[in-house]
């Protein structure tokens, strides 16, 4: 039964039934024997005629009850076509009649699940986890945890539910058949694909049969509300006897990717991914993709498409039933090398997003580099609920239940969002004012209340070398008035500025955006509630490569400012700070000193805040080695401590002591005499900028 409730979710129809369902529909049952009524019902079953199977089934378990495996294949069909109330009961009777089956315990934990009784839903999964030993293709023990603690998460969930208003589309768009892979074509024009009929059973007798099929279809945003429109009619992606569906669209909007699904004589559905491309606003005839991805003898289906973060190329992401994967359907994706023109080896998205349940319906969110993909694996409120992970390829965030009202007791899938992540679409089979039935999709529009809008920008500034050089050489010999950051900085046009996502879970940060300043040095990104980041800053000159920053204590809309303060270029020559005098043998400031130091070293820190800098102090060689370093090290320290007595940040601030390793001229004359000019030059203290703060970095002195 796994097999036909895979198929549904793959073809993304509920059911069409390829076989004749009027006879069952309308002839009376009570003439066909037991024998015959169960051979009908199986035969239905094997080409996924679940509606027919359950006719023919309840009529043969009204004449021979107490038949526990047909009463356990009964409930599957009902699982299958999702009517929860019917499953919920022959599971109970499967259980109460073979203790032995059970995939009836567990299903049956399930069905309690959808319609919120979590406490009840938890007895029968611990039951089945004491049970289980395994010996069943399907990892249970996997499914069995999650399901666990979805029970003891479900009403945190609930409870912390947002403001979301979720509004089901008219029936002009929902009909009583299946929709689904609603996307936006523009702000009011919705892209989604259905059957369009009124039927939510499908009948077709014969190989000749008019049998409906899905196709894609449009619908307008009039007055608030969305309005059916016509058939898609811009390009060849419509055929009169292959279902298509699962659009996606590349970034650039000049490739659009969808699914076609055929059935075979056997009656077993086959679906492969197409490609599109608009060259001058017509679209090209749809073409297969390569075996890479549509591999032979598997189903694959619901493309969404993002890029990669290191080199651009295209990255398709994709369902499929193909062998080596985490259990039922996962997600896969393959990268489009452009400069071969071709796509490489399709790859599992790996044990963030896959799980021993079904993984589904993937969005890409480009402006958040986020997945979001429905599941039945992971821990959640009902069947299939909508989780994000944030990432690419196979290097992802923990998956996360987006929550409550998105996600409800029932399927929820083909989540999709608009540009400014706060509206958006899903597909459910939710019960809803207009529709009791829980056997079919419906499409519903969703809308992010009270969602703030957050933003980080900046300027990218650079201080210019000379601005420092001639400060210090003018030793600021009368008091400066105190010039704006402006006036004796520079802007960094053409600096690259990279966002990154930091999660404790994943060991590298994860890339989100990138952006290159303005001849203004400015730069602005869109980020999330709840998140730390940290920008990267990348260019020809000195800037801060990281600086940190979190949101997690916002909670109404704005932008934060985060401007970068970086050097022209690093002298590798320390400026000298003249005049700065000691007492012989001492490593005190005199009075006139600390004047010289307030006028040059504090003006500039003041001036520039981001700056590191260190207080280097050098001696002449009179005296002993070890001696000349410790007095060099007291004095530059004592720059340092009244810097900092002066308001300095002390991380800002490193003291060396030197010594006499470097002098500037010889201490002696050539022959031997003493040098007294010579030693006054050794005997100085130096500024130097070696970094700036939020810069993450291990100093070391090479002498």
């Amino acid at each position: 039964m796994r097999k036909i409730l895979n198929t549904r979710l793959l073809v993304g129809v509920m059911t069409v039934l390829l076989g004749s369902t009027a006879f069952a529909q309308t002839e009376d049952l009570s003439s066909y024997s037991p024998r015959k009524l169960k051979s009908m019902g199986y035969s239905a079953m094997s080409v996924g005629d679940n509606y027919s199977a359950i006719e023919y089934l309840k009529a043969y378990c009204d004449k021979k009850k107490n038949k526990p495996k047909v009463l356990f294949d009964l409930a599957e069909c009902y699982r299958a076509t999702r009517n929860y109330i019917p499953a919920a009961t022959y599971y109970d009777k499967t259980m109460r009649l073979d203790k032995k089956n059970l995939v009836a315990i567990y299903h049956y934990g399930e069905m309690l699940k959808v319609y919120g009784y979590y406490d009840e839903a938890k007895k029968y999964f611990v039951q089945f986890k004491q049970l289980y030993k395994g010996g069943y293709d399907i990892d249970y023990k996997r499914l069995v945890t999650q399901q666990i603690m979805a029970c003891d998460s479900a009403q945190m969930l609930i409870d912390s539910a947002q403001s979301v208003q979720i509004t089901r589309l008219n029936n002009t768009i929902n009909k009583a058949s299946v929709e689904l892979s609603p996307i936006y074509l523009n702000d009011t024009t919705l892209l989604y694909a259905s059957l369009r009929t009124d039927n939510p059973v499908i009948s077709a007798e014969g190989e000749n049969a008019n049998m409906p099929y899905r196709h894609f279809y449009t619908a307008n945003k009039v007055k608030n509300e969305w309005q059916f429109n016509q058939e898609w009619s811009e390009g060849e992606f419509n055929l009169n006897n292959v279902h298509s569906g699962n659009g996606a669209f590349s970034p650039d909007r000049k490739s659009f990717y969808f699914t076609r699904c055929e059935s075979d004589w056997q009656h077993k559905t086959n679906c492969q991914i197409y490609v599109s491309h608009n060259n001058k606003g017509r679209w090209s005839e749809p073409e297969l993709l390569p075996p890479t991805i549509n591999m032979k003898k598997t189903n694959n289906t619901q493309p969404a498409v993002g890029t990669d973060s290191k080199r651009g190329d295209l990255i398709l992401y994709f369902v499929s039933d193909r062998p080596d994967g985490k259990g039922g359907l996962d997600i896969w994706y393959s990268v489009f090398l452009s400069k071969k023109n071709e796509w490489r080896e399709a790859k599992n998205c790996g044990n963030k997003i896959n799980t021993a349940g079904d993984e589904m319906t993937p969005f890409y969110q480009m402006k958040e580099r986020t997945l979001y993909f429905s599941s039945n694996g992971w821990y959640g409120l009902g069947e299939q609920d909508v989780f994000r992970a944030t990432g690419e390829l196979t290097k992802w965030t923990p998956a996360e239940n987006v929550g409550y009202p998105i996600n409800t007791g029932f399927d929820d899938i083909y989540f999709s969002a608009d540009a400014t992540t706060v509206n958006g679409f899903l597909v459910s089979n939710r019960p809803a004012e207009k529709k009791g039935s829980t056997c079919c999709d419906d499409i519903f529009s969703y809308k992010y209340v009270d969602a703030i809008s957050l933003g980080v920008d900046g300027t990218v500034m650079l201080i210019p070398n000379a601005t420092i050089e001639k400060i210090i050489n003018d030793n600021m010999e009368q008091e400066t008035s105190r010039t704006s950051t402006g006036d004796t900085v520079m802007y960094a046009e053409g600096s690259i500025v990279s966002l990154f996502l930091i999660d404790k879970n994943v060991e590298e940060p994860i890339f989100i955006a990138a952006d290159t300043t303005d001849e203004k040095g400015h730069y602005f990104f869109d980020i999330l509630a709840r998140k730390d980041y940290m920008l990267q800053f990348e260019s020809d000159k000195n800037l801060p490569p990281e600086m940190r920053f979190t949101t997690k204590n916002i909670f109404t809309s704005d932008t934060l400012h985060m401007d970068a303060i970086g050097i022209d270029y690093l002298s590798k020559d320390a400026f000298r700070i003249k005049n700065i005098y000691y007492d012989f043998d001492k490593s005190n400031l005199s009075l006139e000193s600390k004047k010289i130091i307030s006028r040059t070293i504090l003006y500039i820190m003041n001036e520039y805040p981001q700056i590191i800098v260190e207080i280097g102090s050098h001696t002449d060689n009179k005296g002993g080695d070890r001696y000349n370093l410790r007095l060099s090290q007291k004095r530059a320290e004592s720059v340092v401590n009244y810097l900092v007595q002066n308001g300095i940040d002390p991380n800002r601030l490193r003291a060396k002591g030197y010594g006499e390793m470097h002098p500037l001229a010889p201490n002696t004359n050539e022959d031997g005499s003493d040098n007294p000019e010579g030693r006054a030059k050794n005997r100085r203290t130096e500024f130097r900028v070696i970094g700036t703060l939020n810069q993450y970095f291990e100093i070391i002195y090479e002498e």
